[in-house]
């Protein structure tokens, strides 16, 4: 195949080099808006000089300049000036073809294809009763018998994409263009059907998809990336993963990492942030421009052959905007990929770079060709574009009835199908085919794949199986992701110091409640006790598992389509880090707990406790991240795992013995690594042990002239006749149900096997399930409200309406200048501290639009934080006036700040969540009916009438509306608040020309109506620019470089910038992209703007006028300001309601609920099913009351999630001043108590009448009662929990050390008489669960005989000619308790410890029945502690760190 002949066919005319731009007739001039040495990159000289710079590669010679490349990686920095990525490319491209190296380069053909996807009526907003009714239906949870309708994404549509070319998809929102994208890049789950063919130089898409993986990818708009990895740290593990075996000769696998990091931190503008950590919306890091940077160098070191980029320019600025692009055509003509991408308002100098153009309509292709024929094309069809928009708005325009525009005497075509159809009949049309097919027939003849699959056969590694998508070898893909796994655990300091901290407190706590625990009866029970505390609490850090695989699925997801690692290795890698991070943690807890407990201090026995922990450890880990990769969402995985956990501790083989547990449960024993732990340990422990039967109690009978063992026996179970011990042996085997000498064949050996069962079978869960959404996301609409395809009058009348909301803009009677002066913004770094603004100045006043830009990173977003009052880390000075006042308590009511953040309530419908905003923020004075027909007004404006009564739903879970429409929703949520002063941050980010266009015009009508509107933009078009009048200019260093007037067709600005030495402006420019070019950051300028602007007149004259303000303010002010704009009650009941809606819509969270106490209390009621009054059963009785405590950890763990989701919608809307944190916090816990009330009602009637507990009024209603209030408390107390810290991993660590603190300390298990004073004297007083407990059981208790069973008397023979009432009279006489069955009997003496209940629990626990009602009181109080708590956190943490 002819390398060299890339150019497109005779159809297509050549193409301008790259540093050339269109102006607005589409011609091309060569002018430079900014340096003369700008940062441009000449495409054509760059191919024609190839040959000739075969002796010019000194610089990046791998012979003259490895070390300079090793130091530049490392470093991560080198002079951007410095760089030519072209020339950079041409010297690899030269090495790599000396080297013998084969290139990759395949074509992409597309034929016929067509995609369809669920319709909009096929899936309705769930609630807790449809939720229930799905159940009996359970093929629909997996998209099977759903009805309703099929939606037509894409009808057929056929191209091609040459190697060496590139296409542009144009389209507006809904289009289909991402999921043209998708499908090209194999991505095909998540659509209903997919017709036709695609293929990639001749290789089908299943062969591809098998074999070829990672060789075509998709890079989509959303960034996922590790927040606390730095830039360097990304891009070193992506190419880690992608290191070719084949490299050059003598270049090591780090100079090769080096040197791509080096190209592409240049290329992309990032070499200066390598030691950048990522950051995201809690982490700070990178700006959203550098993120979006960042995700493109990561999607390029996959090195693939064919490269698809959705909407990869969203959150650039112009300027890095179309050089991302000049890139994307330079790595396109030098290593010859295929390279497919959409943009929003792309620029006509990007559309310049592209080779083909597909524009769709409705998922219909209305135009696929060369970019140059395009406009002409549709201006023969009779459509105009006006001299100032650029090409490709005027071609995504042709879709929009309200945009296009039609020239006089023509009769344009209308609907999305007859475009369509009259490009099909078009000679372009019938031309592009005759390519295809030409094209298919020279893939045919050359056979391109059999190059390519010989160049990726030799581009794996060694040991790299070559049949496989993976460039290095398993062992390679494990250590570069255990290198990443350390970076991100060596930066997760407040997660490390929780877990090893709860471990310390923990281990100190159980070794102090279990101290020197003495050889003796109470002894033994204490050993059992102490080691199910040991294996619970292990079990309960290794939850917090959960958590961890759950939050890395994204990321996981999209390094799994880039074929960078195979998931496997990636799960191998977290079991390497588990290693260390047990071992330190088991060594932390039996240092503390082996001593203090007094253990059998026995070398053998001590690594043996040592070792089953640690494997118990790794077993568990795996056990929990089993539920996280077997279903979607963390709320199920976190109720599945819940309940597996405590049907494990249930039937471990303590909470009930072996020997006790019913024939259809006791296979559950042996199913869970929890039980052959347990049975390890206390073999481990109590085999070969002797314990004594000494002292009162101990014996029977005990006391003076009792010392004859023959007539004597041990109370301890397992005691025979006659002896004054029990052997720990006899103890294991005839109470435990545990044979001693099944150490190590059975038990520790059964741990390994689950370790390695649990470690296989998520290897190929994670293999083999898609763990994250794909596809087009769903959307779910209130029953009867989907929408449905209108008429063409029904459109037109819609348009209408829509034209008229903008004209009928009401006049604000008092407007409102607000002001900003010499504002300084610094942050603590480590180290010091960095200032992000420095000294910036301006003033907005009524009827004022103005535009605040800059370059990525220059600090917009953080001055439009600043002024609108939402930093809560750093230091901010400088002086903020609104209308000559000192900033009130009102100021964040009446400012409306639309934030780059698209935060909203999921369960809400885009109506109500704008109804929502409108009630509590317009003025209480308007109408309730006003409200929503302004309501309406905004949503016709912004096109939302399709999408009024869709769930807004979230991206990551696939349901939802889409990325873009979440954009508007939250400029939506701002404007029907009429704020007095709006700021706006990148609202057009996304959003294609149209809806940019909708957008700026309305706010272009605020401000005509007396408005003033701050609005930061990236990439506005020559059009939208014209909307502002007034300009605030950044650059790097947060500094100003201009801040005025624009002046009509930008005069006023234009001059300021040519009168101090900047470029002459092209009459036909777009001054948007003029002045970014004239101060982008990477151009080489003698000039630094921002010191011009501070010396200039401009300048002065606004200190002046900003100086009059300062000194005219006025700092008492004397209006009244209302920090909310409805009162208290109206806050609390909309919240209320909202509150409402959200937990009866979010079924997952609460049928789950439902569901899992319902089972679970049949699961307790069974296993203790109908229980009598024997002495045994008593016990039982008191364990099953004890039981309580698994449900109150499923309330903790389910609560913690949904407070902590939950809070982040409050903190987005108190920021606005929606309504206040006591509101709120009174709605939290108002919203549960109706669901506790249901749940507990399940849970009683599963257990009440199963287990056969006390049936008078009064006991059931009490049980009732006390379940009620306990489970409110764990409730509460798990939302204080989530309340304590930001970080869901250590609020999941955090709940082991406060559930065993309950658990331990309640009396059970060690009865206070048990415990230490230390903790008998306070803490057992202060644990809610201990009065829980002791209500519970006296209730139960109180009124019931013991009539024991044979099993529990303890038999003993009497001496010679005595009877057994005369041979215990003495020990009756002294206080002994209990009765003989026959005081008469000369035989066999049958001894009862206890004749009541109440003298059981009276004697063991020291309980009193009189306590009944006062612990309900008690339990009330600690209740309303917990509220009290979670209020105070809430207002704590009311605003995010930011």
């Amino acid at each position: 195949m002819d390398n060299t002949n890339h150019q497109p066919n005779s159809i297509l005319p050549a193409r301008p080099g790259s540093d050339a731009t269109l102006n607005q007739e589409g011609f091309v001039h060569n002018e430079t808006y900014g340096e003369p040495n700008a940062n441009t990159v000449d495409v054509e000289a760059a191919i024609e000089e190839f040959h000739e710079m075969k002796r010019e590669l000194s610089r990046i010679s791998r012979h003259s300049n490895l070390t300079t490349l090793d130091k530049a990686g490392e470093e991560g920095r080198v002079s951007e000036e410095e760089f030519d990525l072209n020339r950079f490319l041409q010297g690899m491209s030269y090495e790599d073809t000396k080297a013998g190296k084969k290139p990759k380069h395949l074509g992409l053909v597309f034929k016929n294809l067509a995609v369809e996807g669920v319709g909009a009526d096929a899936h309705t907003i769930l609630n807790v009763i449809t939720g229930l009714l799905s159940l009996v239906q359970p093929w629909k949870l997996f998209n099977f018998g759903l009805g309703g309708s099929t939606k037509t994404i894409l009808h057929p549509l056929s191209g091609f994409v040459k190697d060496g070319e590139m296409l542009l998809v144009l389209g507006r929102p809904g289009a289909g263009t991402t999921t043209l994208l998708k499908v090209l890049a194999n991505m095909r789950s998540g659509y209903k059907n997919i017709k036709g063919d695609v293929s990639y130089g001749g290789i089908d898409s299943a062969t591809f998809a098998k074999h070829y993986r990672g060789q075509v990818i998709y890079n989509e708009e959303e960034d996922q990336h590790y927040p606390t990895l730095t830039t360097k740290e990304t891009l070193q593990f992506a190419l880690r993963t992608k290191t070719p075996g084949n490299r050059l000769p003598d270049e090591t696998k780090e100079v090769f990492v080096n040197k791509l990091i080096y190209m592409l931190g240049n290329m992309l503008g990032l070499s200066k942030k390598m030691d950048t950590l990522v950051g995201d919306s809690v982490v700070r890091g990178l700006s959203g421009g550098e993120r979006k940077r960042l995700s493109i160098a990561e999607a390029m070191t996959t090195q693939s052959s064919i490269n698809l980029w959705d909407g990869a320019t969203r959150g650039l600025d112009a300027v890095s905007a179309l050089d991302y692009v000049r890139s994307l055509r330079v790595m396109t003509d030098v290593s010859r990929n295929t390279t497919v991408s959409t943009l929003y308002q792309a620029s006509s100098s990007m559309f310049a770079l592209y080779d083909k153009v597909l524009v769709l309509d409705s998922g219909y292709c209305v135009y696929f060709g060369p970019v140059e024929l395009a406009k002409d094309y549709f201006e023969s069809l009779g459509f105009y574009r006006s001299p100032r928009k650029s090409i490709p708005d005027f071609l995504t325009g042709i879709s929009n009835p309200l945009e296009r525009e039609i020239k006089p005497g023509f009769t344009a075509p209308e609907s999305a199908a007859e475009l369509h159809q009259r490009y099909v009949e078009s000679d372009i049309y019938k031309e592009m085919m005759k390519e295809l097919a030409a094209y298919e027939d020279q893939v045919l003849e050359e056979k391109p794949s059999d190059l390519f699959k010989k160049a990726v056969y030799e581009e794996h590694q060694k040991l790299a199986p070559k049949k496989d998508p993976y460039t290095v070898s398993f062992y390679q893909q494990v250590k570069a992701l255990t290198i990443r796994n350390f970076q991100l655990l060596s930066r997760s300091h407040e997660s490390l110091i929780s877990r090893y901290g709860t471990v310390l407190i923990i281990a100190f706590l159980l070794g102090s409640c279990f101290y020197k625990m003495p050889l003796n009866a109470e002894g033994a029970v204490s050993r059992a006790g102490a080691i199910c505390f040991t294996i619970i609490n292990i079990g309960f850090i290794s939850h917090s598992e959960l958590v961890n695989i759950m939050l890395g699925r994204p990321i996981l997801e999209k390094h799994k389509h880039y074929a960078m690692y195979r998931p496997a290795a990636y799960y191998l890698s977290q079991v390497v880090v588990d290693l260390p991070l047990i071992i330190a943690q088991v060594i932390l807890y039996q240092l503390i707990t082996y001593f203090l407990m007094g253990l059998q201090l026995n070398a053998g026995r001590f690594f043996t406790f040592f070792l089953v922990l640690v494997v118990m450890s790794l077993a568990m880990n795996g056990f929990f991240r089993f539920f996280g990769l077997l279903t979607n969402t963390f709320m199920l995985a976190n109720l599945v795992a819940c309940v597996m956990f405590i049907y494990a501790f249930l039937y471990m083989g303590y909470y009930i013995y072996y020997n006790a547990m019913h024939p259809w449960f006791f296979w559950i024993h042996w199913i869970y690594p929890l039980a052959y732990a347990y049975k390890a340990l206390i073999i481990n422990e109590m085999g070969g042990q002797v314990y004594a039967c000494d002292g009162p109690g101990s014996t029977v009978p005990y006391g003076a002239g009792y010392d004859d063992w023959s007539h004597m026996i041990c109370s301890m179970s397992g005691g025979k006749p006659g002896e004054s011990f029990v052997l720990g042996d006899d103890y294991l085997r005839s109470v435990l149900g545990i044979e001693p000498t099944w150490l190590w064949s059975v038990n520790i050996v059964m741990l390994i096997v689950w370790f390695l069962f649990f470690t296989g079978i998520n290897i190929l869960l994670i293999e083999k399930f898609q763990l994250g959404s794909s596809g087009s996301s769903t959307k779910l609409y209130l029953p009867g409200k989907a929408p449905k395809p209108r008429t063409p009058e029904e459109e037109k009348e819609r348009l209408e309406r829509q034209l008229q909301v903008t004209e009928k803009m009401d006049q604000v009677s008092t407007g409102t200048t607000f002001s900003w002066q010499h504002i300084n913004y610094t942050v603590p770094v480590k180290g010091g501290s960095f200032q992000i603004l420095n000294d910036v100045s301006g003033i907005v006043k009524p009827g004022h639009l103005t535009a605040l830009m800059g370059s990525s990173g220059a600090g917009k977003t953080t001055l439009l934080d600043v002024l609108a009052k939402r930093k809560t880390i750093g230091k901010v000075e400088g002086r903020t006036y609104l209308n000559s006042e000192v900033l009130m308590s009102d100021f964040e009511r009446i400012t409306g700040y639309v934030e780059q953040m698209d935060v909203h309530q999921p369960a809400d419908t885009v109506r109500e969540a704008m109804r929502f905003s409108a009630y509590l923020r317009q003025d209480p004075s308007v109408p309730k009916s006003e409200k929503d027909i302004y309501v309406e007004q905004i949503i016709q404006l912004l096109e939302m009438e399709d999408i009024a009564d869709a769930q807004v739903g979230d991206p990551s879970t696939g349901n939802g509306i889409s990325i873009e429409e979440r954009k508007r929703l939250t400029i939506a949520m701002e404007l029907v608040a009429k704020p007095k002063l709006i700021f706006l941050d990148e609202p057009t980010s996304g959003l294609d020309s149209q809806s940019s266009y909708n957008i700026i015009r309305f706010l272009r009508k605020l401000a005509d109506a007396g408005w003033p509107v701050v609005c930061t933009i990236h990439q506005p078009s020559a059009i939208l620019f014209e909307y502002f009048d007034h300009l605030h200019l950044l650059v790097r260093g947060g500094r100003t470089a201009y801040c005025g007037e624009i002046g009509q067709d930008a005069k006023i600005m234009i001059d300021y910038f040519e009168s101090n030495g900047g470029p002459k402006y092209a009459s036909d420019a777009n001054p948007a992209e003029y002045i970014l070019d004239v101060v982008a950051s990477g151009n080489v300028s003698s000039k630094n703007w921002a010191d011009v602007w501070a010396n200039s007149a401009n300048a002065k004259a606004l200190e002046e006028e900003l100086e009059a303000i300062h000194n005219n303010v006025d700092r008492n002010p004397s209006r009244k300001a209302l920090t909310y704009a409805t009162p208290f009650w109206t806050q609390l009941y909309l919240v209320f309601k909202r509150m409402s809606l959200v937990y009866w819509r979010s079924s997952g969270y609460n049928l789950g609920r439902f569901l899992t106490i319902a089972s679970l209390s049949l699961f307790i009621g069974f296993t203790f099913w109908k229980l009598s009054y024997s002495f045994t059963d008593i016990q039982y009785r008191v364990l099953l009351m004890f039981g309580s405590m698994p449900l109150a950890y499923m309330m903790i763990t389910m609560g913690q999630p949904k407070f902590m989701g939950e809070r982040v919608f409050f903190r987005r809307e108190y920021a606005s001043r929606f309504y206040g944190w006591v509101p709120y916090a009174i709605s939290a816990i108002l919203v549960e108590i109706p669901y506790i009330c249901f749940l507990c009602l399940l849970f009683m009637v599963g257990i009440y009448w199963t287990v056969g507990l006390t049936e008078t009024a009064e006991a059931s209603g009490y049980y009732y009662l006390m379940v009620v209030l306990f489970v409110l408390w764990a409730v509460t107390f798990g939302f204080i929990l989530g309340g304590l810290t930001e970080n869901p991993y250590i609020a999941a660590v955090l709940t082991p050390l406060a559930f065993t603190t309950v658990f331990m300390f309640a009396g059970v298990l060690q009865t206070q008489f048990a415990l230490p004073r230390f903790w008998s004297a306070w803490m057992y007083w202060l644990v809610p669960f201990h009065y829980v407990v002791e209500g519970l059981i006296v209730n139960e208790l109180e009124t019931l005989p013991i009539e024991p069973s044979s099993n529990d008397l303890l038999k003993f023979t009497p001496p010679g000619n005595q009877t057994c009432g005369e041979y215990m009279a003495s020990f009756f006489s002294s206080g002994g308790s209990g009765y003989l069955v026959d005081p008469s009997s000369t035989t066999l003496c049958e001894y009862s410890t206890y004749s009541t209940a109440k003298e059981f629990y009276t004697t063991t626990y020291g309980w009193d029945a009189s306590h009944k009602w006062q612990n309900i009181g008690i339990v009330c109080i600690f209740c309303v502690f917990n509220v009290l708590v979670c209020a105070a956190l809430i207002y704590w943490r009311r605003k995010a760190r930011r």
